[in-house]
């Protein structure tokens, strides 16, 4: 339990605008950034964009105490949030709708893959660490057969995959398709990497929102109507295309 002389339970006097706490270090942050603003709009408000918080460790530890604050404190909306049904939020802590559902890819460099299928049983496949992409990929590895498997080699340096993937220590990458987008951008030998079918294993997709401290009741109702709105007339779909995600 937190020392509540910590956290500021005033509600937030700025009247114009909104604080969305944004990691730019992520690999959504673009994504974030852009619907924060789309938000914003919607709401007839400005947007102020808060650093917000990193260099936690896998664990975790630690992260849920300085979340509480930073919300409480900073944040009037957390954005990149995964939301998935096996991770419920602490009681301070309240869900926006979605606002996006961006998968994970494969990445190969063999022009004669067009799935993970097509790559030879037993090759190694580049993992991100710790994801959701990850988790899938070994629940599904470990109902085959032995015989019948890809192995894994998991990465916490997606730059290290990338090289590992050209350089053909690697026949595939799986990794969060914003991540991807990243690479693309940041490195020209990427180019001719493909995207394939992760087919026979099943998509992993992040449903993506926000956190909004669970006593700003008014605030959530506002932004999920926004949420909704902008979903039903393609705001959000347009973002996503700009931004080469979601295709």
């Amino acid at each position: 339990m937190l020392p509540r002389q910590l956290i500021d339970m005033s509600r937030p006097a700025q009247g114009d605008r909104i604080r969305a706490c944004v990691d730019d270090t992520s690999p959504g942050g673009p994504l974030d950034r852009a619907v924060a603003q789309a938000i914003a709009d919607a709401l007839f408000l400005d947007v102020e964009y808060v650093p917000a918080l990193t260099g936690f460790p896998i664990n975790a530890e630690g992260y849920l105490a300085e979340m509480e604050i930073h919300l409480h404190n900073d944040c009037d909306l957390f954005m990149g949030i995964a939301v998935q049904p096996s991770s419920p939020f602490p009681e301070w802590a309240a869900m926006t709708r979605p606002y996006a559902e961006v998968p994970f890819v494969l990445v190969t460099a063999n022009p004669d893959y067009d799935a993970l299928a097509d790559i030879p049983l037993g090759s190694m496949i580049g993992t991100a660490l710790a994801s959701l992409g990850e988790r899938v990929f070994i629940t599904t590895m470990l109902q085959r057969r032995e015989s019948e498997r890809w192995k894994r080699l998991p990465y916490a340096d997606f730059d290290l995959m990338t090289t590992r993937l050209l350089d053909g220590s690697l026949q595939g990458m799986v990794l969060w398709e914003p991540a991807w987008t990243r690479i693309l951008a940041s490195n020209s030998e990427a180019r001719d990497l493909r995207v394939i079918a992760l087919d026979p294993v099943p998509t992993p997709v992040v449903q993506v929102g926000a956190l909004i401290s669970s006593h700003d009741t008014f605030l959530r109702t506002e932004v999920d109507a926004a949420i909704e709105a902008l979903t039903r007339d393609g705001t959000f779909d347009a973002i996503l295309a700009e931004l080469g995600l979601g295709q």
